[in-house]
């Protein structure tokens, strides 16, 4: 592979985070590349170790089956997955004539294990919310998991209940309380029959902090201005029971002893590039209905003005307010919240719209709640 230094560095280091001492770090040798450690290297820490292996395998050229060995013995490992996307592996096929081209390069070639892997686990952590006003009306949304207890969404899905906390009700007459909310998990189709999933209510400190809509949101194109970076359109609720760190059930069974824990999505600290063209993936309760996921293989649209909000072509509907956007890899990018707000019966829709998940995190962070969406998930 031809490693430079900072490389060489990186993956000793995701050795031995991976493989913490040379117990493991010989299994992973043995099973998977019929290599003796002890053969190899001395006895000694596993740092030096993973220093002297890997100084065998560049001189041997074996250091690409060797990072690949290590990602088949721990595919969820983050830091031998990073090393795994930024080095190129060398392929298998021989040289000959080029029969195939890459056509766009927005779109990636994706492990097609690993991808799924993180679809199937972004779905356990994406729930429907019901609000019920005073009315006996219903509200629909969506939110997901960003830490065991931790819920966001739009401010705009919860406002009725903001205001019925706060003894008034909104611009349209609605109004809630907390015990009025519920955020149901794995509310979606099985093999054709409908599970209702597992449903959790908010805790007594529920609202953790919010940001309301802005006025401008709501302008047709051109619009007067930017939205104001203050103005982001979400809240941060809380569960009653820290979901994200219990085994997935269903309503009122017990759980497997060893089964894994539902866990969260990750909410990263830089910005996409969100890049124009490139795919975006929304996971989402259109409507209210069981969990559905739309994607547009060339939906970017890109930034505004101020990169307050995102654009793109992905589908959705009423009830999606507060779905997580996602790009190829399955990395959070966005809180969805509105679409075109051009209701002209003439008028063909042009964009849905999101709020920046870096720009949540910024103000977030004035507030003194960032260091919430930091907590590492289970796995």
């Amino acid at each position: 592979m031809g490693l430079t230094g900072p490389q060489y560095e990186a993956l000793v280091d995701a050795l031995v985070d991976a493989f913490p001492d040379s117990t493991t770090l010989a299994m992973m040798l043995r099973f998977r590349l019929n290599k003796h450690l002890n053969a190899i290297v001395a006895p000694g820490p596993t740092t030096d170790q993973a220093f002297y292996l890997i100084q065998a395998s560049e001189a041997e050229g074996w250091t690409a089956d060797l990072v690949q060995a290590a990602r088949k013995s721990r595919p969820r490992n983050a830091k031998l997955l990073e090393l795994a996307q930024s080095v190129r592996l060398p392929s298998n096929v021989p040289p000959g004539p080029e029969l195939q081209r890459v056509i766009n390069d927005t779109h990636r070639f994706h492990d097609i294990t690993e991808w799924r892997e993180k679809m199937a686990a972004i779905e356990l952590q994406v729930c429907r919310i019901v609000v019920t006003t005073s009315t006996g009306r219903q509200l629909f949304g969506t939110g997901f998991l960003v830490g065991p207890d931790l819920v966001m969404t739009n401010h705009h899905v919860v406002e009725a209940v903001i205001a019925g906390e706060a003894g008034t009700h909104t611009s349209k007459g609605l109004s809630a309380h907390a015990a009025d909310v519920v955020c149901q998990f794995d509310y979606k189709k099985v093999d054709g029959y409908l599970d209702k999933g597992v449903s959790i209510g908010l805790a007594g400190d529920w609202l953790v902090d919010s940001s309301p809509v802005s006025p401008v949101d709501e302008e047709r194109e051109p619009k007067s201005t930017d939205p104001d970076p203050a103005h982001l359109d979400y809240a941060l609720l809380r569960l009653a029971t820290k979901v994200g760190e219990q085994p997935v059930t269903s309503q009122g069974e017990k759980a497997e002893k060893q089964a894994e824990p539902r866990g969260w999505i990750q909410v990263p600290t830089t910005a996409s590039d969100f890049e124009a063209g490139s795919p975006v993936f929304i996971v989402q309760h259109p409507d209210g209905a069981p969990l559905r996921f739309t994607l547009d293989t060339s939906g970017m649209r890109g930034l505004n003005g101020n990169a307050t909000r995102v654009r793109y072509t992905t589908n959705t509907l009423g009830g999606s307010s507060g779905s997580p956007c996602f790009d190829q890899d399955w990395v959070l990018i966005a809180l969805h919240h509105s679409g075109d707000p051009n209701f002209d019966p003439l008028h063909t829709p042009a964009y849905n719209e999101g709020v920046p998940v870096n720009e949540i995190r910024r103000l977030l962070k004035v507030r003194g709640f960032d260091a919430l969406l930091d907590q590492a998930p289970p796995g």
